[in-house]
């Protein structure tokens, strides 16, 4: 096969390949309040309550950069997420006298609160905090990034396919 069409080839199935990892992403579920401290009741699991606004830029920052994060999503399992918007939920916002937004609620299972954060949070300074909350150390390893593998076998493959055998006779 000419060097060109193993190329595309090999382009072909790493983009295939990449598509199909994001598809099959995990992602964190989110409850809405009643829904989320009803299933933390009957699962036993603490509670993650992030309190935001729409308007809200660090909010927004937090959305599109720190939950979408692997390792965030994996220490969020043990967790029943709830999102509260604060310009729906009034009386929730009262409730845990909610004052500055992003907010982050921690609570057990039966609902009192465990500890709080108030303000933006990147992937490394969440998990930490997800950490704390339910006292666990850091010094677990970050998980494992399943893009970063992709790229890794797909460079290993091109460098297996394109790499010149010389034979002498």
């Amino acid at each position: 096969m000419h060097p060109q069409r193993k190329f595309l080839v090999l382009i072909s199935l790493f983009s295939i390949l990449l598509t199909i990892s994001i598809v099959n992403a995990e992602t964190t579920k989110w409850y809405k309040y009643e829904a989320g401290m009803e299933e933390a009741s009957s699962t036993g699991k603490p509670v993650f309550m992030e309190f935001y606004a729409d308007w809200c830029s660090p909010c927004i920052a937090m959305e599109e950069d720190t939950y979408p994060d692997s390792r965030v999503i994996s220490e969020m399992k043990d967790f029943v997420a709830i999102k509260v918007d604060t310009q729906i939920r009034i009386d929730i916002e009262k409730k845990y006298r909610i004052a500055y937004y992003p907010t982050i609620v921690f609570l057990n299972s039966k609902g009192d609160e465990i500890s709080r954060n108030v303000g933006y949070l990147g992937p490394e300074d969440m998990v930490r905090t997800i950490k704390e909350s339910r006292g666990k150390l850091p010094k677990e390893a970050p998980g494992f990034n399943v893009i970063y593998g992709l790229y890794s076998i797909f460079f290993i493959t091109i460098m297996f396919f394109f790499r010149r055998k010389k034979t002498f006779i």
